[in-house]
């Protein structure tokens, strides 16, 4: 301890050391000289180094690792001072100071190792510059593609007639993009609050979204809604509002966001579309009347004709042939005008409105048919063979008229010597199996989402005759109504019973096709959906089908 107490008492003290020229006899004065000016300018270096980084370190805010950078300056300067006390040693032999200086030197050495080896881990973590030159690319690349996206969003929204908004509620400062002016024709410059933009409303619509507006802050739910705007030039624009709310801690809405579209066209369109289909519906009706009161009031003379024809063959005696001719004609054209009477009816009372979709068995339903239809089965001894067919969502009152004049049909146009022959057999398929036809005329509401259509089922019903058929160039007549392929003679009916059949498939959102030639028989391919569920006018139907 005494040592080092008289150590540094005499720290500078040069008492019993000669100086540097003077140990040992090899010193010439360009040796000494030499190794005099190296440690020069090493420490020179070695000084202005440090000051160099220390420079760098405080003109820099984002420098990393600040205490390694000025362990280094220490470290490097200390080093320098060593150089420095060894020059000066050739003159005074302070050797004390030296070992003292070389010992802090080794201190800072060890201390600037120790955070190296703690430091290097996170240093090796960063990326190297090249990384980073191909990150900066990436990046660069990226705000391109960033831009471009914007840009089409905004293209996309002027196409859309739509805009941005963002409210903050406290400030009550509101932020519009640059399509939103557009629409409420304001300019950019302009202050938007809460208070501007009731102003720019109709003034009948203020109330209601002031209202609207209370209501979310109250409920804590944005309820999308219609308003309208009146325009500097007097016009009026119809904007539909989407948004959502933000709310802070306490659960107190502090902020909304969302989106404003001018619907005005198409309000424009949806209220024209309205009003026509209420005329059509209306119309509809009055149709319906008529027919019903037509109906009836065609009968009550045909009714009268029929009874004074029989009354008259009574009278007609003798062998008077003419007179019993004439009066069958007069009987068998009042019967087809009660026919005639009797389909139009039926057709006109086929409608989509108010009809209630239940699950029905097809095969109940064709049985029922073919109960109604015994007689002329009978009479023409005729066959129908039905398989096992599927359960589906419909209405069996009118699929029953689809089977019966399909089958009737089939009988009806039997080829002359042979017994009508009838098979009914039917396939499930997926949307994807769908004919062309379906697509381009269906009413399906997810025909926009592709995806979708593997997964909905239909039925595909097939009823072939082995009848007189007709030729493939009738097959878009033959659905029209009062179309005959035939003559009244050779076969009666009115016409209407095919059109009956295609009216109750569209009601039942499927399709009716028929594949034929002359004299080989006839197909009627009738395709139906499994359930309604997913189609547009289908809101009033009960059950579903697995």
């Amino acid at each position: 301890m005494d040592q080092v107490v008289n150590f540094f008492k005499k720290l500078v003290d040069t008492q019993g050391f000669p100086p540097r020229w003077h140990c040992g006899t090899g010193w010439d004065e360009f040796t000494g000289w030499l190794y005099i000016l190296s440690d020069l300018m090493v420490w020179g270096a070695y000084f202005a180094i440090p000051i160099v980084i220390i420079r760098y370190i405080t003109s820099r805010h984002d420098v990393r690792f600040t205490r390694i950078y000025f362990l280094f300056a220490s470290f490097i300067l200390a080093c320098g001072t060593t150089h420095l006390i060894d020059a000066i040693l050739f003159w005074h032999p302070v050797y004390r100071l030296s070992a003292l200086v070389r010992f802090i030197t080794a201190i800072v050495s060890w201390t600037t190792v120790f955070f190296l080896f703690k430091l290097l881990p996170r240093a090796f973590s960063l990326k190297t510059a090249k990384e980073l030159e191909t990150e900066v690319e990436h990046r660069k690349k990226a705000e391109e593609e960033l831009k471009m996206q914007n840009a089409m969003l905004n293209e996309a929204h002027q196409l859309a007639r739509m805009g941005y908004w963002q409210w903050n509620v406290k400030e009550d400062k509101i932020i519009w993009s640059d399509n939103l002016y557009k629409i409420f024709h304001k300019q950019p410059t302009d202050a938007i609050t809460y208070g501007y933009y009731l102003n720019s409303l109709h003034p009948e619509d203020r109330d209601f979204v002031n209202e609207t507006i209370t209501a979310i802050f109250q409920e804590k739910k944005f309820e999308e809604f219609y308003h309208r705007i009146l325009l500097a030039d007097g016009s009026v624009r119809t904007i539909h509002s989407k948004g959502s709310i933000i709310t802070n801690d306490a659960g107190d809405v502090i902020k909304m966001v969302g989106t404003a579209q001018d619907v005005t066209e198409q309000k424009k369109v949806e209220q024209e579309l309205l009003s026509k289909t209420q005329d059509l519906e209306a119309s509809n009706i009055e149709l319906q009347k008529f027919a019903s009161i037509a109906s009836h009031d065609l009968r009550e003379p045909l009714r009268k004709i029929l009874t004074f024809t029989s009354m008259l063959e009574k009278e007609v005696t003798g062998p008077n042939e003419k007179a019993r001719v004439y009066t069958e004609k007069i009987v068998n054209s009042a019967a087809r005008m009660q026919q005639l009477i009797d389909d139009i009816l039926d057709f006109s009372r086929l409608s989509a409105s108010d009809i209630v979709f239940e699950k029905v068995n097809l095969n109940q339903i064709i049985d029922q048919v073919l109960s109604d239809i015994e007689v002329n089965i009978t009479v023409a001894n005729a066959v129908v063979k039905v398989d096992n067919l599927p359960s589906i969502e419909a209405n069996a009152s009118q699929l029953g008229q689809l089977f019966q004049n399909l089958i009737s049909n089939a009988i009806k146009f039997r080829k002359e010597g042979d017994s009508p022959v009838v098979n009914i057999h039917s396939e499930i398929i997926s949307g994807v199996q769908l004919p062309m036809e379906y697509l381009k005329g269906s009413s399906y509401c997810v025909l926009s989402n592709p995806k979708f259509w593997a997964q909905e089922r239909f039925v595909k019903i097939y009823v072939q005759d082995n009848g007189i058929g007709f030729e493939e160039s009738y097959v878009d007549k033959i659905f029209m109504i009062f179309q005959r392929l035939h003559s009244r003679s050779d076969y009666e009916g009115t016409g209407i019973g095919l059109a009956i059949c295609k009216k109750v498939v569209d009601i039942h959102h499927g399709t009716i096709s028929a594949k034929s030639q002359s004299g080989e028989g006839a197909t009627f391919v009738v395709i139906l959906p499994l359930s309604q569920r997913n189609f547009r006018g289908s809101e009033n139907h009960h059950g579903t089908i697995s």
